[in-house]
């Protein structure tokens, strides 16, 4: 069975997005959630 492996950038409301299309899709579940370090240029840690 062919699998897909979602990738979602948002800024501020991504965790609830990807746990949205989750419920979305039958079989999908949030895996893991990678928060930004805070010492990226540019970026707000989170």
């Amino acid at each position: 069975m062919a699998r897909n492996v979602i990738c979602l950038w948002y800024d501020g409301t991504a965790e609830d997005a990807a746990r949205f299309y989750a419920r979305t899709f039958p079989d999908s579940a949030v895996t893991a959630v990678h928060r930004a370090p805070d010492d990226y240029p540019g970026g707000k840690q989170g």
